[in-house]
Parts: C-alpha cells; structure tokens; sequence
C-alpha cells in the first residue's frame, strides 16, 4: 500500500537549472487562484519515479479526477493497471495484478501531503511553508516544504501554464523524485459523484484498514 499510493501523494521536479527570476511572484499567485477557484480538475498525466542517480525507476500513464474537498480517482492505465479512488472519508487501493483492494480513512491515507494540498481546503496551505517562485520552461513555478517535521517528504513544486496546474513534482526526503506531468487539463467540469465511489472487483482480496 505504501510504495502504489506513494506514487500518487508523493511528487518532485528535478533539480531547476537555469531557471529566470522574472515575475517571482508569479508561481505563489497562480497556486493561491488555485486553491481559490478549481474545485475540480480533469486530465490525463505521465508520471515517472526518478532515483538520486536520475534513473527512471517507473514510467506510467492514465487519468484522473479530483475534486475538492477530498475526492479523487487515478486510474493508472501503463505499465500496470492499478486504481486509487478517495470518496471524502476513505481511500481505496487497488491493484490490478496482485487482485487486491487495500481500504485506508482517508486521513491515514494522505495526511499532511501533496494530495492534501491538491484536495484540500483552501487552508491546507497554512501546513507548508512557501521556500521559492520562478519561471523555467514557459510554466510557473512554487516550490513549497512542509511545515511538519514528520512529513516524510521534503518538499513539492508545482508547475502552471496560466491558471492551469500542469506539473507537479516531489522529493522524498530519500532523495527519490516523482514528476507528474498533466495533459488535455479540463477544469471544473461536470463529473458524476460515482466517479468517487469504488466498486470492489469480484475474487479480488481485499485489505480493510480503515477502522484502524
């Protein structure tokens, strides 16, 4: 359950080279509008897990859903099938090749993490401090670290193209990376309230943790 639902909660850049000092302020900006005004976001991603040597330890695709507050659906469709549905109150792990449907609360399940901030509240952002602002790539970008000494993460950075998010990125505090690219990026849309819930496949096993 740690590693699968880490590749969602836990996301980094790499480190920024070049990177411009225009418009500083821009980054912090547009993340507050976004926390502000996107109570749902759709899209496609790519999401690679990068170690300390820049090796890509894992490619995959899919996409996903979320909505404020605390509702979000990844559908992971390459290399393998896997599934991360959170309705509010829990979070359902499921993993196509093992057959096995892991259950958390969702406060277990997330936390103090990037998921929080892009699910949360808008006063989620009262947890992170806000390290740096710079533009690099045509996107801008706020990098932030948690305010925590528990989080077991060291910080995470979002990237916009305008007002929408298109990158989000994170450092474990392992020096492993995970980068999280968004496409065809559709903001607040319609989306059913089924999207949210999770139907366990039949012969599946499941492992129920939320009542721990």
């Amino acid at each position: 359950m740690a590693r699968s639902l880490r590749l969602f909660i836990v996301l980094l850049a790499l480190t920024a080279t070049g990177a411009s000092a225009a418009g500083p302020e821009t980054g912090v900006v547009r993340l507050r509008a976004f926390l502000a005004n996107v109570q749902v976001l759709e899209a496609r991603f790519r999401q690679q897990v990068i170690d300390s040597r820049q090796r890509v330890l894992e490619d995959a695709s899919g996409s996903v859903v979320m909505q404020r507050p605390g509702r979000f659906r990844w559908n992971y469709e390459k290399p393998f099938e896997r599934v991360i549905v959170a309705d509010g109150e829990r979070v359902w792990l499921y993993e196509a090749d093992l057959q096995q449907v892991t259950i958390r609360r969702l406060t277990a399940g997330i936390g103090d993490t990037p998921a929080a901030l892009l699910t949360g509240k808008e006063s989620v952002l009262e947890r992170f401090t806000i390290e740096k602002s710079w533009m690099e790539e045509g996107l801008a970008l706020v990098r932030l670290v948690p305010r925590s000494a528990d989080a077991d993460f060291a910080g995470v950075t979002l990237g916009f193209d305008g007002a929408e998010l298109r990158r989000l990125v994170l450092d474990d505090r392992l020096g492993q990376q995970t980068r999280i690219d968004l496409t065809e990026v559709r903001t607040n849309p319609r989306v059913s309230p089924e999207v949210f819930r999770f139907q366990t496949p039949a012969g599946a096993d499941v492992i129920d943790d939320s009542e721990l």
